[in-house]
Protein backbone atom coordinates (compact mmCIF):
# COMPACT_ATOMS: atom_id res chain seq x y z
CA UNK A 1 0.00 0.00 0.00
CA UNK A 2 1.28 3.72 0.39
CA UNK A 3 3.21 3.69 3.41
CA UNK A 4 4.32 0.42 5.47
CA UNK A 5 2.28 0.57 8.73
CA UNK A 6 -0.69 2.58 7.84
CA UNK A 7 -4.11 1.72 8.66
CA UNK A 8 -4.81 -0.33 5.56
CA UNK A 9 -8.72 0.37 3.37
CA UNK A 10 -10.65 -2.21 3.54
CA UNK A 11 -10.98 -4.45 0.57
CA UNK A 12 -14.82 -4.09 0.51
CA UNK A 13 -14.50 0.22 0.16
CA UNK A 14 -12.61 0.12 -2.32
CA UNK A 15 -14.82 0.51 -5.37
CA UNK A 16 -17.32 2.70 -3.22
CA UNK A 17 -14.59 4.81 -2.61
CA UNK A 18 -13.27 5.21 -6.08
CA UNK A 19 -17.11 6.04 -7.00
CA UNK A 20 -17.55 8.49 -4.07
CA UNK A 21 -14.28 10.41 -5.02
CA UNK A 22 -15.26 10.41 -8.79
CA UNK A 23 -18.63 12.24 -7.92
CA UNK A 24 -16.91 14.81 -6.13
CA UNK A 25 -16.77 13.80 -2.50
CA UNK A 26 -14.14 15.72 -0.39
CA UNK A 27 -10.94 13.45 1.18
CA UNK A 28 -12.27 14.74 4.31
CA UNK A 29 -16.08 13.79 3.63
CA UNK A 30 -14.17 10.26 2.51
CA UNK A 31 -12.41 9.81 5.69
CA UNK A 32 -15.82 10.45 8.09
CA UNK A 33 -17.54 8.14 5.30
CA UNK A 34 -14.87 5.26 6.06
CA UNK A 35 -15.01 6.03 10.01
CA UNK A 36 -19.38 5.60 10.06
CA UNK A 37 -19.01 2.53 7.89
CA UNK A 38 -16.22 0.71 9.27
CA UNK A 39 -15.36 1.94 12.26
CA UNK A 40 -12.03 2.37 10.71
CA UNK A 41 -10.32 6.13 11.45
CA UNK A 42 -8.10 7.00 8.26
CA UNK A 43 -7.01 10.83 8.13
CA UNK A 44 -7.83 12.43 4.75
CA UNK A 45 -4.32 12.32 2.99
CA UNK A 46 -4.02 8.91 3.63
CA UNK A 47 -6.81 8.25 1.94
CA UNK A 48 -5.73 10.43 -1.05
CA UNK A 49 -1.91 8.92 -0.94
CA UNK A 50 -3.95 5.47 -1.72
CA UNK A 51 -6.31 6.90 -4.38
CA UNK A 52 -3.34 8.51 -6.20
CA UNK A 53 -0.95 5.68 -5.65
CA UNK A 54 -2.89 2.21 -5.76
CA UNK A 55 -6.51 2.98 -7.59
CA UNK A 56 -6.92 2.24 -11.24
CA UNK A 57 -10.85 2.75 -12.08
CA UNK A 58 -11.64 1.35 -15.34
CA UNK A 59 -14.45 3.81 -16.06
CA UNK A 60 -16.12 1.95 -19.13
CA UNK A 61 -16.22 -1.84 -17.06
CA UNK A 62 -15.80 -0.62 -13.21
CA UNK A 63 -12.59 -2.98 -12.75
CA UNK A 64 -10.06 -1.99 -10.45
CA UNK A 65 -6.80 -3.15 -10.79
CA UNK A 66 -3.86 -1.33 -8.38
CA UNK A 67 -1.32 -2.87 -10.66
CA UNK A 68 -2.47 -0.73 -13.41
CA UNK A 69 -2.91 2.58 -11.86
CA UNK A 70 -1.80 4.88 -15.06
CA UNK A 71 -1.51 7.89 -12.89
CA UNK A 72 1.03 6.40 -10.51
CA UNK A 73 3.09 4.69 -13.51
CA UNK A 74 3.22 8.19 -15.26
CA UNK A 75 5.07 10.21 -11.99
CA UNK A 76 7.04 7.31 -11.46
CA UNK A 77 8.18 7.20 -14.82
CA UNK A 78 8.70 10.96 -14.74
CA UNK A 79 10.30 11.07 -11.71
CA UNK A 80 12.99 8.57 -13.44
CA UNK A 81 13.47 10.53 -15.93
CA UNK A 82 14.16 13.99 -13.92
CA UNK A 83 16.67 11.80 -11.84
CA UNK A 84 18.29 10.54 -14.82
CA UNK A 85 18.65 13.85 -16.50
CA UNK A 86 19.76 15.23 -13.31
CA UNK A 87 22.40 12.69 -13.17
CA UNK A 88 23.24 13.11 -16.81
CA UNK A 89 23.85 16.94 -16.21
CA UNK A 90 26.05 16.84 -12.66
CA UNK A 91 27.79 14.59 -14.81
CA UNK A 92 28.64 16.68 -17.49
CA UNK A 93 28.97 19.86 -14.79
CA UNK A 94 31.74 17.66 -13.09
CA UNK A 95 33.17 16.61 -16.89
CA UNK A 96 33.06 20.38 -17.87
CA UNK A 97 34.83 21.76 -14.79
CA UNK A 98 37.74 19.10 -14.68
CA UNK A 99 37.85 19.99 -18.34
CA UNK A 100 37.89 23.98 -17.34
CA UNK A 101 40.50 23.63 -14.98
CA UNK A 102 42.69 21.89 -17.47
CA UNK A 103 42.22 23.92 -20.01
CA UNK A 104 43.28 26.82 -17.79
CA UNK A 105 46.76 25.06 -17.06
CA UNK A 106 47.18 24.67 -20.54
CA UNK A 107 46.25 28.27 -21.10
CA UNK A 108 48.38 29.82 -18.94
CA UNK A 109 51.17 27.42 -19.97
CA UNK A 110 50.79 28.32 -23.48
CA UNK A 111 50.93 32.25 -22.86
CA UNK A 112 54.73 32.63 -22.53
CA UNK A 113 55.26 30.32 -25.53
CA UNK A 114 52.84 31.82 -27.63
CA UNK A 115 52.88 35.43 -26.98
CA UNK A 116 56.52 35.73 -28.41
CA UNK A 117 55.12 35.25 -32.07
CA UNK A 118 51.98 37.38 -31.57
CA UNK A 119 53.40 40.74 -30.03
CA UNK A 120 56.80 41.44 -32.25
CA UNK A 121 56.15 45.01 -31.46
CA UNK A 122 59.66 46.71 -30.20
CA UNK A 123 59.73 48.56 -26.57
CA UNK A 124 58.43 52.20 -27.47
CA UNK A 125 60.22 54.84 -26.01
CA UNK A 126 58.96 57.36 -22.70
CA UNK A 127 58.10 60.61 -23.90
CA UNK A 128 58.89 63.17 -20.84
CA UNK A 129 55.65 64.36 -19.91
CA UNK A 130 54.97 68.06 -20.38
CA UNK A 131 53.65 70.57 -18.28
CA UNK A 132 54.27 73.10 -15.45
CA UNK A 133 55.28 71.53 -12.42
CA UNK A 134 54.90 73.40 -8.74
CA UNK A 135 55.31 71.62 -5.25
CA UNK A 136 53.36 68.47 -5.48
CA UNK A 137 51.59 69.20 -7.82
CA UNK A 138 52.01 65.80 -10.18
CA UNK A 139 48.67 64.34 -10.78
CA UNK A 140 47.31 60.82 -11.36
CA UNK A 141 44.90 60.38 -14.13
CA UNK A 142 42.52 57.32 -13.84
CA UNK A 143 40.96 55.12 -16.81
CA UNK A 144 38.89 52.69 -16.23
CA UNK A 145 38.04 49.88 -19.06
CA UNK A 146 35.23 47.71 -17.76
CA UNK A 147 32.56 45.91 -19.36
CA UNK A 148 33.64 45.56 -22.61
CA UNK A 149 32.08 42.80 -23.89
CA UNK A 150 33.69 41.60 -26.31
CA UNK A 151 32.00 39.19 -28.57
CA UNK A 152 28.63 40.13 -27.99
CA UNK A 153 26.26 41.25 -30.74
CA UNK A 154 23.82 44.15 -30.47
CA UNK A 155 22.15 44.55 -33.76
CA UNK A 156 20.96 48.25 -34.57
CA UNK A 157 17.74 46.89 -35.90
CA UNK A 158 16.65 45.66 -32.99
CA UNK A 159 17.31 48.79 -30.64
CA UNK A 160 15.39 50.96 -32.71
CA UNK A 161 18.61 52.42 -34.05
CA UNK A 162 19.91 52.99 -30.20
CA UNK A 163 22.90 51.44 -30.47
CA UNK A 164 24.77 48.73 -32.39
CA UNK A 165 27.61 46.66 -30.84
CA UNK A 166 30.25 43.87 -32.61
CA UNK A 167 33.87 43.01 -32.60
CA UNK A 168 34.33 46.15 -35.51
CA UNK A 169 32.41 48.63 -33.22
CA UNK A 170 34.89 47.44 -29.98
CA UNK A 171 37.68 48.00 -32.05
CA UNK A 172 36.65 51.80 -33.04
CA UNK A 173 35.89 52.47 -29.60
CA UNK A 174 38.74 51.45 -28.08
CA UNK A 175 40.91 53.45 -30.02
CA UNK A 176 38.80 56.23 -29.61
CA UNK A 177 38.85 55.99 -26.21
CA UNK A 178 42.46 55.39 -26.18
CA UNK A 179 43.06 58.41 -28.10
CA UNK A 180 40.80 61.20 -25.81
CA UNK A 181 42.73 59.52 -23.07
CA UNK A 182 45.69 61.67 -24.25
CA UNK A 183 43.79 64.13 -25.15
CA UNK A 184 42.83 65.02 -21.90
CA UNK A 185 46.33 63.92 -20.28
CA UNK A 186 47.98 66.64 -22.51
CA UNK A 187 44.92 69.00 -21.99
CA UNK A 188 45.75 68.82 -17.95
CA UNK A 189 49.43 69.00 -18.47
CA UNK A 190 49.10 73.03 -19.83
CA UNK A 191 49.06 73.19 -15.86
CA UNK A 192 50.09 70.68 -14.55
CA UNK A 193 52.11 67.57 -14.87
CA UNK A 194 50.78 64.22 -15.33
CA UNK A 195 52.94 61.13 -14.54
CA UNK A 196 50.62 58.22 -14.18
CA UNK A 197 48.17 56.85 -16.04
CA UNK A 198 46.28 54.32 -13.86
CA UNK A 199 43.87 51.60 -16.19
CA UNK A 200 41.91 49.89 -13.78
CA UNK A 201 39.85 46.57 -15.90
CA UNK A 202 36.92 46.15 -14.05
CA UNK A 203 35.39 42.61 -15.41
CA UNK A 204 33.12 41.67 -17.88
CA UNK A 205 35.81 42.24 -20.55
CA UNK A 206 34.30 39.25 -22.58
CA UNK A 207 30.41 38.63 -23.37
CA UNK A 208 30.91 34.66 -22.28
CA UNK A 209 28.21 32.18 -22.58
CA UNK A 210 26.92 31.95 -18.93
CA UNK A 211 23.48 32.56 -20.54
CA UNK A 212 21.80 29.81 -23.33
CA UNK A 213 21.07 33.77 -25.55
CA UNK A 214 24.52 34.55 -25.53
CA UNK A 215 26.35 31.07 -26.36
CA UNK A 216 24.18 31.33 -29.56
CA UNK A 217 24.35 34.92 -30.36
CA UNK A 218 27.80 35.95 -29.48
CA UNK A 219 30.19 36.71 -32.73
CA UNK A 220 32.80 34.14 -31.22
CA UNK A 221 33.12 30.96 -28.48
CA UNK A 222 34.47 32.63 -25.16
CA UNK A 223 38.36 31.76 -26.39
CA UNK A 224 37.94 33.58 -29.60
CA UNK A 225 36.78 36.64 -27.35
CA UNK A 226 39.72 36.13 -24.85
CA UNK A 227 42.31 36.53 -28.01
CA UNK A 228 41.04 38.81 -29.91
CA UNK A 229 40.01 41.13 -26.71
CA UNK A 230 43.89 40.18 -25.19
CA UNK A 231 45.39 41.34 -28.74
CA UNK A 232 43.37 44.25 -29.16
CA UNK A 233 43.39 45.55 -25.68
CA UNK A 234 47.63 45.52 -25.30
CA UNK A 235 47.79 47.31 -28.31
CA UNK A 236 45.66 50.19 -26.81
CA UNK A 237 48.11 50.02 -23.49
CA UNK A 238 51.15 49.95 -26.05
CA UNK A 239 49.83 52.88 -27.77
CA UNK A 240 49.05 54.94 -24.09
CA UNK A 241 52.53 53.69 -22.33
CA UNK A 242 54.90 56.13 -24.38
CA UNK A 243 52.88 58.96 -23.21
CA UNK A 244 53.42 58.34 -19.23
CA UNK A 245 56.29 57.89 -16.96
CA UNK A 246 53.95 54.79 -15.60
CA UNK A 247 51.28 52.70 -17.13
CA UNK A 248 49.50 50.78 -14.15
CA UNK A 249 46.83 48.00 -14.94
CA UNK A 250 44.95 46.66 -12.12
CA UNK A 251 42.74 43.65 -12.50
CA UNK A 252 39.53 42.56 -11.40
CA UNK A 253 37.56 39.59 -12.86
CA UNK A 254 33.49 40.01 -13.65
CA UNK A 255 31.04 37.61 -14.15
CA UNK A 256 30.20 37.29 -17.39
CA UNK A 257 33.48 35.74 -18.00
CA UNK A 258 32.82 32.39 -15.59
CA UNK A 259 33.75 29.21 -16.41
CA UNK A 260 31.02 27.62 -14.31
CA UNK A 261 27.11 27.77 -14.63
CA UNK A 262 26.60 29.27 -11.36
CA UNK A 263 28.36 32.10 -9.78
CA UNK A 264 31.74 30.75 -7.88
CA UNK A 265 32.50 31.52 -4.55
CA UNK A 266 35.71 29.46 -4.72
CA UNK A 267 38.50 29.99 -7.39
CA UNK A 268 36.86 33.07 -9.18
CA UNK A 269 39.93 33.52 -10.81
CA UNK A 270 39.11 30.95 -13.02
CA UNK A 271 37.70 32.66 -15.15
CA UNK A 272 38.30 34.01 -18.91
CA UNK A 273 38.56 37.54 -17.82
CA UNK A 274 41.72 36.57 -15.71
CA UNK A 275 42.77 34.83 -18.54
CA UNK A 276 42.50 37.68 -20.88
CA UNK A 277 44.50 39.84 -18.18
CA UNK A 278 47.31 37.36 -18.21
CA UNK A 279 47.57 37.02 -22.16
CA UNK A 280 47.41 41.24 -22.56
CA UNK A 281 50.39 41.21 -19.47
CA UNK A 282 52.42 38.64 -21.84
CA UNK A 283 51.61 40.79 -24.90
CA UNK A 284 52.74 43.65 -22.99
CA UNK A 285 56.50 42.43 -21.54
CA UNK A 286 58.78 44.13 -23.22
CA UNK A 287 57.36 47.69 -22.12
CA UNK A 288 59.14 48.20 -18.98
CA UNK A 289 56.57 51.19 -17.84
CA UNK A 290 53.45 49.25 -17.69
CA UNK A 291 52.67 47.25 -14.96
CA UNK A 292 49.95 44.61 -14.02
CA UNK A 293 48.20 43.91 -10.90
CA UNK A 294 46.20 40.71 -11.77
CA UNK A 295 45.03 39.13 -8.42
CA UNK A 296 43.15 35.91 -7.49
CA UNK A 297 40.22 37.71 -5.44
CA UNK A 298 37.36 39.46 -6.64
CA UNK A 299 38.46 42.57 -5.58
CA UNK A 300 41.93 44.23 -4.77
CA UNK A 301 42.99 47.95 -3.18
CA UNK A 302 45.44 49.86 -4.98
CA UNK A 303 46.84 53.46 -3.85
CA UNK A 304 46.87 56.30 -6.06
CA UNK A 305 48.54 59.86 -5.02
CA UNK A 306 48.61 58.68 -1.08
CA UNK A 307 44.54 57.02 -1.56
CA UNK A 308 43.63 53.72 -1.09
CA UNK A 309 40.61 52.69 -3.85
CA UNK A 310 39.35 49.38 -4.11
CA UNK A 311 38.51 48.02 -7.47
CA UNK A 312 35.54 45.36 -8.03
CA UNK A 313 33.37 44.46 -10.19
CA UNK A 314 30.31 44.72 -8.43
CA UNK A 315 28.12 41.91 -9.21
CA UNK A 316 27.79 40.60 -5.79
CA UNK A 317 25.68 43.64 -4.61
CA UNK A 318 21.79 43.06 -4.74
CA UNK A 319 19.16 45.26 -5.11
CA UNK A 320 19.06 45.81 -8.46
CA UNK A 321 21.72 48.62 -8.49
CA UNK A 322 20.39 51.12 -6.21
CA UNK A 323 22.69 53.89 -4.20
CA UNK A 324 21.62 52.42 -1.41
CA UNK A 325 21.98 48.98 -2.08
CA UNK A 326 25.32 49.44 -3.49
CA UNK A 327 26.55 51.76 -0.81
CA UNK A 328 25.30 48.69 1.66
CA UNK A 329 27.16 46.27 -0.54
CA UNK A 330 30.43 48.39 -0.48
CA UNK A 331 29.59 48.78 3.38
CA UNK A 332 29.85 45.30 4.16
CA UNK A 333 33.10 44.45 2.45
CA UNK A 334 34.68 47.05 4.13
CA UNK A 335 33.66 45.81 7.28
CA UNK A 336 35.25 42.28 5.96
CA UNK A 337 38.73 44.00 5.19
CA UNK A 338 38.61 45.82 8.31
CA UNK A 339 39.04 42.01 10.32
CA UNK A 340 41.26 40.95 7.39
CA UNK A 341 43.48 43.68 8.47
CA UNK A 342 43.26 43.01 12.24
CA UNK A 343 41.17 46.61 12.66
CA UNK A 344 38.69 47.33 14.96
CA UNK A 345 35.67 47.52 13.34
CA UNK A 346 33.82 50.48 14.90
CA UNK A 347 31.17 50.99 12.13
CA UNK A 348 30.41 47.33 11.59
CA UNK A 349 26.38 48.26 11.79
CA UNK A 350 26.37 51.54 10.72
CA UNK A 351 22.62 52.53 9.58
CA UNK A 352 22.28 54.14 6.49
CA UNK A 353 21.96 57.66 7.76
CA UNK A 354 25.16 57.71 9.72
CA UNK A 355 27.12 56.21 6.41
CA UNK A 356 28.35 60.38 6.11
CA UNK A 357 31.46 58.93 8.59
CA UNK A 358 32.45 57.59 5.77
CA UNK A 359 34.87 54.63 3.91
CA UNK A 360 38.53 56.12 5.30
CA UNK A 361 38.96 53.01 7.74
CA UNK A 362 40.50 51.09 4.99
CA UNK A 363 39.43 52.70 1.28
CA UNK A 364 38.62 55.88 0.34
CA UNK A 365 37.16 55.61 -2.93
CA UNK A 366 35.35 53.17 -5.00
CA UNK A 367 35.84 51.64 -8.45
CA UNK A 368 33.27 49.40 -10.32
CA UNK A 369 30.93 48.37 -13.34
CA UNK A 370 28.56 45.72 -13.83
CA UNK A 371 25.65 48.29 -13.77
CA UNK A 372 26.54 49.78 -17.10
CA UNK A 373 26.46 53.50 -16.46
CA UNK A 374 27.85 56.11 -15.27
CA UNK A 375 26.98 57.08 -11.27
CA UNK A 376 28.84 58.63 -8.59
CA UNK A 377 27.81 57.69 -4.90
CA UNK A 378 29.20 60.21 -2.26
CA UNK A 379 29.95 58.57 1.08
CA UNK A 380 31.59 60.52 3.75
CA UNK A 381 34.62 62.44 2.04
CA UNK A 382 35.08 59.21 -0.70
CA UNK A 383 32.58 58.23 -2.89
CA UNK A 384 32.03 55.23 -5.15
CA UNK A 385 32.07 55.56 -9.08
CA UNK A 386 30.72 53.69 -11.32
CA UNK A 387 32.73 53.74 -14.47
CA UNK A 388 30.44 52.73 -17.68
CA UNK A 389 30.23 50.10 -20.23
CA UNK A 390 32.18 50.60 -23.38
CA UNK A 391 29.15 48.11 -25.14
CA UNK A 392 26.06 50.56 -23.87
CA UNK A 393 22.50 49.58 -24.25
CA UNK A 394 21.52 45.90 -25.26
CA UNK A 395 18.33 43.83 -26.18
CA UNK A 396 17.88 42.85 -21.96
CA UNK A 397 18.05 46.40 -20.85
CA UNK A 398 15.77 47.81 -23.92
CA UNK A 399 13.28 45.25 -22.80
CA UNK A 400 13.71 44.17 -19.32
CA UNK A 401 15.87 46.63 -17.57
CA UNK A 402 13.78 49.80 -19.90
CA UNK A 403 17.16 51.51 -19.57
CA UNK A 404 19.37 52.20 -22.17
CA UNK A 405 22.80 53.65 -21.39
CA UNK A 406 25.36 55.59 -23.79
CA UNK A 407 28.53 53.62 -23.98
CA UNK A 408 30.94 55.68 -22.02
CA UNK A 409 33.80 55.19 -19.94
CA UNK A 410 34.50 57.29 -16.81
CA UNK A 411 38.03 58.92 -16.25
CA UNK A 412 38.99 60.87 -12.89
CA UNK A 413 42.44 62.84 -11.65
CA UNK A 414 44.26 62.55 -8.45
CA UNK A 415 46.59 64.58 -6.34
CA UNK A 416 48.65 63.45 -3.58
CA UNK A 417 47.56 66.36 -1.51
CA UNK A 418 43.82 66.57 -2.53
CA UNK A 419 42.84 63.36 -3.03
CA UNK A 420 39.99 63.06 -6.29
CA UNK A 421 40.24 66.70 -7.84
CA UNK A 422 38.18 66.34 -11.21
CA UNK A 423 36.87 64.02 -13.58
CA UNK A 424 35.51 63.62 -17.44
CA UNK A 425 33.39 61.20 -19.45
CA UNK A 426 34.66 59.81 -22.49
CA UNK A 427 31.52 59.84 -25.04
CA UNK A 428 32.45 56.54 -27.45
CA UNK A 429 29.59 56.07 -29.86
CA UNK A 430 30.96 59.09 -31.46
CA UNK A 431 33.57 56.86 -32.81
CA UNK A 432 31.95 53.84 -34.21
CA UNK A 433 31.89 55.59 -37.29
CA UNK A 434 35.91 56.33 -37.48
CA UNK A 435 38.31 53.93 -38.31
CA UNK A 436 40.84 52.17 -36.05
CA UNK A 437 44.87 51.39 -36.07
CA UNK A 438 44.42 48.88 -33.57
CA UNK A 439 45.08 45.35 -35.83
CA UNK A 440 42.22 42.42 -35.43
CA UNK A 441 43.96 39.93 -37.64
CA UNK A 442 45.46 37.31 -35.42
CA UNK A 443 49.34 36.21 -36.63
CA UNK A 444 48.74 32.45 -38.44
CA UNK A 445 51.59 31.02 -36.23
CA UNK A 446 49.67 31.89 -33.11
CA UNK A 447 46.33 30.63 -34.52
CA UNK A 448 48.11 27.07 -35.37
CA UNK A 449 49.60 26.83 -32.11
CA UNK A 450 46.86 27.28 -30.19
CA UNK A 451 45.00 24.87 -32.42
Amino acid sequence: MWNKGETKIPTQAHTELIKRRQSGATWTSLSEWLKATFGIDIHRTNIQRWYDKEVYLDQENGIIDPDLDPTYHIKMGKKAETYKAEAKYFKKLYETTIKDQAKQEIFEESIMKLAPAFNKAKKVKIRKPSGKKTGDSVQSMIAPLTDTHIGDRVESDQMSGLNHYNIDIFNRRLYGWANQVLTLAEMRRNTTQVGELVVPMLGDMISGDIHEELARTNIDNCMGQMIRGANLISQALMFLAPHFDKLRVPCVVGNHGRMTRKPPMKDKHQDWDYMLYQWVAAFCREQKNIEFHIPKTFSTTIEVANKQILLTHGDFINGAGSGVAITKGILNMRSVLQFRKGLEDEIRNLDIKDLGKGMSTYFDAVLMGHFHRIDEIDVGTGAIHICGCMKGGDEFAMQRVQAINKPRQLVLYYHPTYGEIGKEIIYLNRYDASESQFNDILPEVWSENLV
